[in-house]
């Protein structure tokens, strides 16, 4: 019996990728899934160093547990940098990211992971004698 991995059920919601001027669009993101009880995805956080402040502000101040939905998530995407506000860091949960290291260990999570892991990939095509030997 082949083992495939859980699915993660993810609320809908909206993704931004922060630069410039975007701030303000996602603190008005994050406000409206704090009422609704999606979830907002902030790519790139650390091209947006001077409006960090901000988005410290809004973990600090706004997204407090009596008044936001409990199925609330906030999503932070960013490469390191050493104008992130650690209290984000240290109230948050981290995942990393890393390559595996060597040619065949990197294929190996290439060919395991979505889609390719996913029956339902390859047998989801309606023409899918074409691609079958």
């Amino acid at each position: 019996k082949q083992w495939y991995p859980r699915r993660v059920a993810i609320r809908p919601g909206e993704t931004i990728s922060l630069g410039q001027g975007q701030g303000p669009i996602a603190a008005k993101m994050i406000n409206k899934a704090i009422q609704r009880g999606t979830w907002v995805v902030l790519q790139n956080c650390h091209l947006a160093e001077s409006w960090l402040s901000s988005l410290e502000k809004i973990c600090e101040e706004t997204i407090v547990p009596d008044k936001t939905h409990k199925k609330f998530r906030l999503w932070l995407t960013s490469y390191p940098s050493p104008k992130f506000p650690v209290t984000i860091l240290q109230n948050g949960v981290k995942m990393t990211n890393e390559p595996p290291k060597g040619l065949r260990a990197n294929l190996l999570r290439s060919y395991l992971n979505d889609p390719l892991s996913d029956p339902t990939f390859f047998s989801g095509c309606s023409n899918n004698g074409a691609f079958h030997k």
